[in-house]
């Protein structure tokens, strides 16, 4: 074996333990939290955000793996398995939000409850250290914002978008997550693109999965692949579903 392959290989094994390792500290979490507080109330949404938050680290952990024979088969597989596991999960998070379609009236106290959720997750970010803890924190709130922005007829998202406060860019994160709408396609990409916090690039980049998903991969406009192939994200999970997208629109081009 060459230097070079036996570096990749070491590679391959020391990120495949890790992300083993990550996933079994996080359902060692769970347990915890459950021995801990045993009238805390897992619900759908909070096991959808669970099933969502592992996702792209299963994807990584079956593709590094490289065995003889047979694999491909297998690896379809998994694939499958987790691509259904990630549709339920999404059927969970965002079912049940409320007046969508339903008029061309807000819901009186929707915006002021999308405003106090976005300054909750800014207070969260800033209070708490950077854990599965915080994370758990935030992806509740993310859930909430899905719902309270369900709520709203027709919310500016340009100007969330561009806001400078991230807690209004997850708010139009989550609200085009929930709702895909194909006009804000390249704001939208311009936002993820240049989103400085992980938490709500994570979140961007699944709301733009879903747009692409809405105009078609091929009606991408070129400006906006550019952008997708120019943003690296630090974040291994960010990195794989960035890559996955940016693959979907390439295979149907």
């Amino acid at each position: 074996m060459s230097e070079r392959g036996g570096r990749g290989g070491r590679n391959a094994s020391w990120r495949r333990h890790l992300i083993a390792t990550a996933v079994s500290l996080l359902a060692l979490g769970v347990a915890v939290a459950h021995l801990v507080a045993p009238d805390l109330k897992i619900d759908n949404v909070t096991v959808a955000l669970l099933v969502i938050a592992v996702v792209p680290w299963l994807r990584e952990l079956f593709t590094s793996i490289e065995l003889p024979g047979g694999l491909r088969v297998e690896f379809r597989d998994v694939e499958q398995r987790i691509e259904a596991a990630e549709a339920m999960a999404d059927a969970a998070l965002v079912g049940g939000g409320e007046g969508v379609g339903a008029g061309d009236t807000d819901d009186p106290a929707a915006l002021a409850d999308v405003r106090r959720l976005a300054a909750e997750y800014l207070a969260v970010r800033a209070d708490m250290r950077a854990g599965s803890a915080r994370t758990q924190r935030m992806n509740g709130i993310f859930a909430r914002l899905v719902r309270a922005t369900q709520r709203l007829a027709a919310p500016d998202l340009a100007a969330w978008l561009a806001s400078p406060d991230g807690g209004l860019r997850l708010a139009a994160y989550a609200r085009l997550y929930a709702v895909p709408d194909a006009a804000a396609l390249r704001p939208l990409a311009d936002a993820v693109t240049d989103e400085p916090l992980a938490f709500g690039q994570y979140w961007g980049i699944r709301a733009l999965d879903k747009a692409v998903d809405l105009v078609g991969p091929d009606e991408v406009p070129p400006q906006v692949v550019r952008r997708l192939e120019d943003c690296r994200p630090n974040g291994a999970d960010r990195a794989h579903l960035l890559d996955r997208l940016i693959a979907k629109i390439h295979a149907l081009t």
